[in-house]
Formats: structure tokens, sequence, C-alpha cells
């Protein structure tokens, strides 16, 4: 008994997911002019256009309601912002872009969660693998996965959008925060994502939750 109750007293370590040994792969380094020209466009949209970009983020990400509103910021008429307009940008990039920026310009400078260090138990049978472009899992995996992720480990996401897309602390941001997938995969799943593609899931997760708690200065 008094074994037991010693026993008790510790915690068990969880070992790190194979996953997390490495940051995601370097994304191609032919892309570092289009992304900064990404960044640029979005944060000039989140700033002074974001009376005609605000109403975005009353629609679902994906919906048809979406697009009018993206056509009206992307679209054929251009920007005050096209300086940087020279791209070609998904719907999900510049929605997820835009998002990133403004919880930057609004929610960056406030204290966030702690990022958990610990590794999160991984479910049985579940697994992560960082992929390259159009291997990734379904939308709705990687919405749902994000959106989790922005609820439980809060502070990891917030890490990950302080960094520039591409760039060796995103990697090492990413990886940190792959220590805590488990915590939002469920068993049996077998999830797969791209750097790139997943950021702007988890930018609209974490401006969504952070406007919720407390209102965007604009709302």
């Amino acid at each position: 008994m008094i074994w037991l109750a010693a026993f008790a007293g510790f915690a068990i370590a969880v070992p790190a997911p194979d996953w997390a040994s490495s940051p995601p792969p370097r994304l191609p380094e032919s892309m570092a002019v289009t992304l900064d020209r990404y960044r640029y466009f979005t944060d000039c949209v989140a700033g002074r256009e974001w009376v005609t970009a605000r109403p975005l983020f009353d629609t679902r990400m994906g919906s048809v309601e979406e697009q009018p509103l993206l056509d009206r910021i992307f679209g054929r008429n251009g920007s005050e912002c096209a300086v940087a307009d020279r791209m070609r940008a998904t719907s999900l990039l510049l929605r997820g872009g835009i998002a990133e920026a403004r919880y930057r310009q609004i929610y960056g400078a406030s204290a966030s969660a702690p990022v958990a260090a610990e590794p999160a138990p991984v479910p049985a049978g579940a697994s992560f693998e960082w992929v390259g472009f159009s291997r990734e899992s379904s939308l709705q995996s990687l919405r749902a996965f994000a959106s989790c992720l922005a609820e439980r480990e809060a502070g990891g996401v917030h890490a990950v959008l302080m960094t520039r897309i591409g760039r060796r602390e995103e990697r090492d941001a990413y990886q940190a925060l792959s220590r805590r997938f488990g915590t939002c995969l469920a068993p049996g799943q077998r999830l797969r994502a791209n750097s790139l593609t997943l950021r702007p899931w988890l930018a609209e997760a974490l401006y969504q939750k952070a406007r919720a708690a407390r209102p965007d200065t604009a709302d």
C-alpha cells in the first residue's frame, strides 16, 4: 500500500510521437517572393480594407456566401492593396491570410495561453503525417482538427501565427505544436496535412475564438 501511494505521486511521462521528431518539410525557396507578397497583401487588406473584408468572417469558411465577398477583395477590379496583387491564391489561402493578419493586428500583443511543453497522449491507432501539396486529408477533417487545436492548444497555435510563413521559426513552432496533436486526433484517425494549407485553418479558428472572447475593435 505504501508503494502504491508513492507511485501514485508520479506522473508517467508520455513519449513524443514519431511525427514530432522533426519539423514539417521546407517550402520551396522559389516561393519566398510570392509568400512575402501574400503577407503584404493580407496585412494590407486586414488593415486598410477591413471594412470590405469584415463581412467575410460572418460566413462559414468555404461557403457559397463567402465567394462574392472574396471577389470584391481579390476580383477583377483589384484593391488599394493591389501592389502585391500579382499572384495566384486560393480562397482558402486568401481568407486564412486575412484572418491571420487581423489576428496579429488586434490580438497578437495580448497575453496568450502558455504553450504546453509535454507531449499529449496519442489515441490508439491514430497517426499524423506532414505531406506535400494535394496529398492532405479532406477539408472537413482539417477544419475540425484546426478548430480543436485553436480551442485546446491556443498557445501553440498562437506561436505558429506569430512567425513568417516558410521561415525556420515557423517550422520550429509547428514542431512544438505537433507534440500536442494527439489531443485532437480520434482513435484510428490518420491525418495528413501540409504546413502551408493547414495554417489558414488555424488562423481562421484562432481569430474566431479570440473574437468571441473579446470582440474585434471594428465589431
